[in-house]
């Protein structure tokens, strides 16, 4: 019964995860762009994404396959790998979100150049494009 909770929990947090970078590209296009929404947002994204790290780790120790079954799984790898290079990749918009605060904080008409937006955007993107190797990875990792 832990198995199936662990996995329902990662499932939905994984869920959860596509919907806030779906949420982000969303603001990212307002005009103006919602910059208090868009920060809280993606802090809630980084939470979620460490959330789903806990849980993971815990299906691969207290799991019904045991870490036995993912360490000679290249699937399992690759997923793990695509997860950190968008962690990684997130790291950019999230510096320019946290400017975009402390400059919002010192004026309240503060509104980011169309650059920085457009930059920003192609970033969670990028990320939003990477979620489709991820789940194809966790396929065929439970198929391995």
């Amino acid at each position: 019964m832990l198995d199936l909770v662990l996995a329902i929990v990662h499932h939905l947090l994984v869920f959860g995860l596509a919907i806030m970078l779906a949420m982000e590209l969303a603001y990212l296009r307002a005009d103006p762009v919602p910059i208090a929404r868009l920060s809280r947002l993606d802090a809630g994204y980084g939470a979620v994404a460490a959330l789903i790290v806990v849980i993971g780790v815990c299906r691969v120790i207290w799991g019904a396959k045991g870490w036995v079954a993912y360490q000679a799984n290249p699937f399992f790898w690759a997923k793990i790998a695509t997860f950190v290079v968008i962690g990684l990749l997130s790291i950019a918009p999230t510096i320019q979100f946290v400017r975009w605060s402390r400059a919002l904080r010192a004026d309240p008409g503060f509104r980011p150049p169309p650059t920085e937006v457009s930059r920003a955007a192609l970033w969670v993107r990028i990320e939003v494009l990477l979620l489709l190797p991820l789940v194809a990875f966790a396929a065929a990792m439970a198929r391995y």
